[in-house]
């Protein structure tokens, strides 16, 4: 699961720098990519089966990213036509703050660790006795 959160950020850092550095590519292209993107790792997290805290940070961060990028469609529906300037705080913070998400989802355990009983001492009857 770590590699996956980690390719997860990488995807969305490259997104969202394309929207900072202002590159000529459209907006709703870009939306576009970012929730199949997101779809996408859902999926495959999903079909995995992972387990954890990791597991839940990056559900978090998929639903963040999803409503940062859905954020540019809802804006697309309210105004077909784009013709003025638009600026969505959200469409780009969210997807931002996810690239975050998704690198502390990779930093968490993927699995809880199981509870073992204590060990016992050596020559107190444990693997360590002599006879």
């Amino acid at each position: 699961m770590r590699s996956l959160f980690l390719a997860a950020a990488a995807v969305h850092a490259v997104l969202v720098a394309a929207i900072m550095l202002a590159l000529r590519i459209d907006i709703m292209i870009l939306s576009a990519i970012g929730i199949l993107a997101t779809l996408a790792i859902g999926g495959v997290a999903f079909a995995r089966g992972g387990r954890g805290a990791g597991m839940w940070a990056g559900l978090v961060a998929g639903v963040i990213a999803l409503v940062g990028w859905g954020s540019w469609l809802v804006l697309w529906a309210m105004d077909t036509g784009r013709g003025g300037a638009v600026i969505n705080i959200g469409g780009i913070l969210l997807p931002a703050l996810a690239v975050i998400v998704y690198l502390v989802a990779a930093l968490l355990p993927a699995t809880r660790r199981a509870k073992t009983a204590p060990r016992q001492p050596p020559g107190r009857g444990g693997e360590g006795a002599v006879s």
